[in-house]
């Protein structure tokens, strides 16, 4: 891990010019200034957050998300702010868009303003290039993000358990032949929803799932996932299971245009609980995600590790799911 040191023998100058620069004094001229940042620049060095009391926290944490679409980060957004705002804490948010070299700018931004913490939801620019901020001592909760190796505090849910419930209960109302809306694959929820969904097929090899070719969360996906299967190879299908609610409306949509209705010709079930769900004509049976719950708990874990409060060893909270049954899937012989 690069350090300070390393920095200040790069550029040819004492650790305290370093350190003077880094906390932007104007007592250094321009350009001991540039080499200095030049220098951090080669090396990729991520300046160290200043030695506080704590009585001196910033009383601050970021939040980083994929984006705001839909309502699923927002309720989480607002869980995260409600708790951080009852301890005293302010919110900051930034939204890369998906794009990981968008995640790592806004980390390295966090960073050097020196906030208390950060909360990262659904993190696609992968773990590496978080350990050098877990290093540094900057308390992080991942959510919505599943981390095979616990390096930092975690909060998640159950995706492969609410897959194979969804199957389950298809199943059970009677359903053999199903259309499986994807989501994105660089997405870990999407991901372990199919690891749940094929765990579910090696135990019942009487069910045959068709994975649909495209892939994505937003209604517009589910609309394409749908019309293309039905363009190329027919209803093969009776049920469709769509990765999130919010893509399982494009899916009713396509649906509806080839005109097969809900549920008399095709069941349909989806993934979220979004509060439009059970407006849907027909309401919507869904996979529940406990969405304020997420955020409340990876708000209470990151305050809690920045006031020195809990166990040191990293937690990670699994939250559970539940199936929400409405009138969308019909049972069959």
């Amino acid at each position: 891990m690069v350090t300070i040191k390393d920095v200040a023998r790069e550029a040819g100058v004492s650790i305290a010019t370093v350190s003077r620069v880094i906390n932007g004094f104007s007592n250094v001229n321009e350009e001991t200034r540039k080499k200095v940042l030049r220098a951090i620049k080669s090396l990729g060095y991520k300046p160290m957050p200043s030695l506080r009391k704590a009585s001196e926290l910033l009383y601050t944490i970021g939040v980083l998300l994929p984006n705001l679409k839909g309502d699923h980060y927002n309720e989480i957004l607002m869980a995260i702010e409600d708790y951080a705002k009852r301890n005293d804490f302010e919110v900051m948010v930034s939204v890369p868009n998906m794009l990981p070299e968008e995640e790592k700018h806004v980390l390295d931004q966090y960073f050097k303003r020196k906030i208390d913490g950060i909360i990262l939801c659904e993190l696609f620019g992968g773990i590496e290039y978080l350990k050098p901020f877990i290093n540094s001592g900057i308390p992080i909760v991942a959510l919505d993000y599943y981390i095979e190796e616990v390096v930092c505090d975690s909060v998640n849910i159950d995706n492969l358990t609410g897959a194979m419930n969804a199957m389950k209960y298809l199943y059970k109302m009677g359903h053999r032949k199903i259309l499986y809306v994807r989501g994105p694959q660089y997405s870990p929820a999407s991901r372990n929803r199919e690891k749940g969904i094929k765990k579910f097929l090696d135990r019942h090899k009487d069910v045959e799932v068709f994975f649909s070719e495209h892939e994505g969360f937003n209604p517009e996906d589910g609309y394409q996932s749908v019309s293309e299967f039905l363009k190329k190879k027919g209803k093969l299908f009776t049920a469709v299971f769509s990765v999130n609610d919010w893509s399982a409306i494009g899916a009713i949509r396509a649906l509806k245009e080839n005109g097969l209705e809900i549920p008399e010709d095709v069941s349909i079930i989806g993934y979220d609980d979004a509060p439009y769900s059970e407006y849907l004509y027909p309401p919507l049976t869904t996979i529940r995600q406990p969405r304020w719950e997420m955020g409340q708990m990876a708000a209470q874990l990151l305050i809690d590790r920045i006031l020195g409060k809990g166990p040191k060893i990293a937690r990670n909270v699994i939250l559970p799911t539940q199936l929400i049954e409405r009138q969308s899937v019909k049972k069959i012989e």
